[in-house]
């Protein structure tokens, strides 16, 4: 072994969850290494959808152009029917209701590996790059740090970091090295082939779909000519090692010799459909995000989501205990996305139950009922996530009756000028910073002399003498605010505290316990 080279966080694992977390902490300076155990980048569809709140997080990150270009909103279905008929459906995706004020609405259909693409180019540009074929095989830690050993093509080394994430995935190497065992239920009978296919001569503006009462077949177009395979190994069939042969064989069973021709197969899979997660999301100086926190059934699009939304919860927090925060700001990691964990686990296994009852339907009435009912509810788009019993949030006190509240997603609002600025609230949020808001006060608050770098303070109203102009009243619909009142929102989007300004110093105090001691401007 060489000796230990040292960095103050060390992400185990280059997926879209891991990526997340690097770019975060690369806009932040945190020093930081990202290692994969893979020699090269994913070129697997795997994930298929983005949610809208994911596109919101991307965005923030300066990460969403190529997603936008290469995802497909509200991709339609067509069914090929056994006697030969077509059936046109619309797509499974359901647009985010208007009342969640996002400017991505709509779910984006696109492979994993054009997210990853997306995430890998953005870090790039913040000056860091993913270490491949290295894979982690020992762990050591103690009150200051992990010692990790990596094995590599060239010999094993040894990484000494202040924290670990593991983001390396449902089998993650990294969780079992600090026995955090998966716990919950995997669905023995709720098995699904994959696998990303060439050649079908079929309109890739739309998901194909062959209903049979032995498994549906699925073919979804994803980036230039890749379509992801799937279908249901039904209770009582033997599941076959997938091949290309395979697959052919069961579009020549099932939806007639010549119907569709595969030339090429690649990213082959059995899926079997698992609802398990960790108990705690950190042990000592180790975290977990991503699916090696939690698993659960594909149902919803929600897997490379959650992941992601795991990475931009935490970030900022590992970021503020490195300068100086307390630990106990980690905590609220954990306290805050079990929960949305659990209720994705639930959510999920119940729709996919839902959906394997009725893939023997041999037409498409029934079928296609099922698959729209993965897409729907706001709960897949991620905006209605909410941290409201967080002990970060501040309630004490009168609080809005409309707008908002306090451990919510901060919505946009369009419309906003000022001397120096024009465009949505969501321009103003973006980056690094806490924000703000002081609605129709423009008397001096304790926050104005926090560090820019730390924290924004906009003074917004409806009148020409507020600093910015709610010119259009979209943000007084939005918050429906009250004057004189003062909206905390973190870094990551969620609002912290509602509160007159009278009580700003209480809320610095509620605050205490997480930031560090001596800097009593700083919120964390």
């Amino acid at each position: 072994m060489t000796d230990a080279s040292d960095t103050d966080v060390l992400i185990i694992g280059a997926g879209p969850t891991g990526l997340t977390l690097a770019c975060d902490l690369a806009r932040r300076g945190v020093d930081h290494r990202v290692v994969e155990r893979d020699p090269e980048p994913n070129r697997a569809t795997r994930a298929k959808t983005v949610q809208p709140r994911s596109l919101e997080v991307l965005d923030d990150l300066g990460a969403v152009d190529h997603v936008l270009r290469h995802g497909v909103a509200r991709l339609p279905m067509r069914f090929h029917e056994p006697s030969g008929a077509v059936v046109d459906k619309p797509s499974i995706s359901v647009r985010a209701d208007d009342a969640f004020r996002t400017p991505y609405p709509d779910a984006l259909w696109i492979g994993q590996f054009d997210v990853e693409h997306a995430l890998r180019h953005r870090l790039a540009e913040l000056g860091t790059s993913v270490e491949f074929g290295r894979e982690a095989v020992g762990l050591d830690q103690d009150g200051d740090g992990a010692t990790v050993t990596l094995a590599a093509p060239d010999g094993e080394r040894t990484v000494r970091a202040r924290f670990v994430v593991a983001a390396d995935g449902g089998r993650s190497g990294t969780r079992r090295l600090v026995g955090l065992p998966l716990v919950g239920r995997t669905g023995e009978r709720q098995r699904w082939y994959l696998g990303d296919v060439t050649g079908p001569d079929l309109d890739r503006d739309r998901m194909h779909i062959w209903p049979s009462e032995h498994g549906m077949l699925g073919l979804t177009p994803l980036g230039a000519r890749l379509w992801q395979f799937q279908s249901p190994i039904l209770p009582g069939q033997e599941a076959h090692t997938p091949s290309l042969e395979l697959y052919q064989r069961l579009f020549d069973e099932r939806a007639g010799a010549g119907a569709v021709a595969l030339d090429n197969a690649s990213w082959l899979s059995v899926y079997q459909v698992n609802a398990r997660m960790v108990e705690r999301y950190r042990q000592g100086r180790v975290l977990l995000a991503g699916d090696a926190a939690h698993v659960h059934s594909a149902a919803g699009g929600q897997g490379m989501n959650t992941g992601i939304q795991d990475a931009y919860n935490l970030g900022w927090k590992i970021t503020s205990v490195l300068d100086g925060a307390r630990t106990a700001l980690l905590d609220t990691y954990g306290a805050e996305r079990m929960p949305v964990a659990r209720t994705v686990l639930e959510m999920s296994a119940d729709k996919m139950t839902r959906t394997l009852e009725q893939v023997d339907r041999g037409s498409a009435d029934g079928l296609s009922s099922a698959l729209a009912g993965i897409g729907e509810g706001g709960r897949n788009s991620g905006l209605g996530i909410h941290y409201r019993a967080s002990p970060l949030v501040y309630r004490e006190g009168e609080q809005p009756a409309s707008g908002p509240a306090p451990g919510d997603r901060a919505p946009n609002a369009r419309g906003l000028e000022g001397a120096d600025f024009s465009g949505d609230l969501f321009d103003l949020l973006r980056g690094p910073h806490w924000s703000l808001i002081a609605y129709e006060h423009t008397r001096p608050v304790i926050f104005d002399n926090a560090k820019p770098t730390h924290m924004h303070v906009h003074r917004i109203g409806p009148g020409p003498d507020s600093a910015i102009v709610d010119a259009e009243g979209d943000f007084q619909r939005a918050y429906r605010p009250r004057r004189g009142e003062l909206i905390l929102i973190r870094t990551d989007g969620h609002i912290i505290a509602r509160i007159p300004a009278s009580r700003e110093a209480a809320l610095i105090e509620h605050l205490a316990p997480f930031r560090s001691s001596g800097n009593r401007v700083r919120p964390y």
